[in-house]
């Protein structure tokens, strides 16, 4: 019902930017409440499949390698990621500031809008030295190509999200992993920063750029639920470790 509706509005977007109507009827109605999707995503055992199957020796396998490489590790949103400039990354610091996004205006062409879905988006993200590593290589192909400004880009010009969107699936065939979308690739780094780094709540939400915690706690919940079955190991060698091990029933005598 959902992609119904916003297929059905779609069209009459269309029509009114080309004067078939004057305006959409229900342009300020929200969408029909119903349940999302869930969204696939890539593990990180799968994401390293991926990632092993450029050829980063040239220009293409280097480029395509970079981008899913920073979507995954950054849980950036496609148009963050398309509109991030070499200006927004600090090498030295560690980390990147994302503050803009690459978006269609009525006549479909693309622009960059300097802000980002919601005020928490404008954010710094921290970077790992091997995430450092890989945009510092493809720094120096883009230097040699006098590529300036976007760093998701080829030849100059931004990717288009269509263009990662064939990226992902075409190695995801290469590689036999699920088939997955640039918002699986944001999926992926929750997952990771979650099941994996065991992050909470209030440090993914930043790191995402939610507006709340809510959306992250909404969103990832059924992550964090699965995550507490180690609570009670932790409780237990934490309350061992402070010294108070006589109170385990293995300490207890007869």
């Amino acid at each position: 019902m959902l992609k119904i509706c916003g297929r059905f509005k779609a069209c009459l977007g269309y029509a009114e930017r080309l004067g078939y109507i004057d305006r959409v009827p229900f342009k300020g109605l929200d969408n029909p409440r119903g349940k999302h999707p869930d969204t696939k995503f890539w593990t990180f055992d799968e994401f390293k499949k991926v990632i092993n199957s450029f050829d980063i020796s040239e220009y293409e396998g280097l480029h395509n390698c970079m981008t899913i490489w920073l979507y995954f590790m950054t849980g950036l949103r496609v148009s963050e990621g398309i509109a991030l400039k070499w200006e927004d990354i600090d090498f030295e610091r560690k980390w990147i500031h994302v503050h803009s996004t690459i978006e269609k205006d009525k006549n479909g062409v693309w622009y960059v809008k300097q802000q980002t879905k919601t005020v928490a988006g404008d954010r710094k993200i921290d970077l790992d030295d091997f995430t450092i590593t890989i945009l510092k290589k493809w720094r120096e192909v883009q230097i040699k190509n006098d590529d300036k400004d976007y760093v998701i880009s080829r030849f100059g010009a931004p990717l288009c999200k269509s263009t990662i969107s064939r990226i992902i699936k075409r190695h995801a065939k290469i590689t036999g992993v699920p088939e997955i979308t640039g918002k699986g690739l944001r999926h992926s780094h929750a997952s990771y920063l979650i099941n994996v780094l065991h992050k909470d709540t209030l440090y993914v939400s930043y790191r995402l750029g939610h507006a709340d915690k809510s959306t992250t706690l909404n969103t990832y919940s059924h992550w964090y639920y699965s995550g507490d079955s180690t609570i009670s190991e932790e409780i237990t060698n934490s309350l061992d470790n402070l010294g108070l091990s006589i109170y385990l029933p293995n300490s207890c005598q007869s």
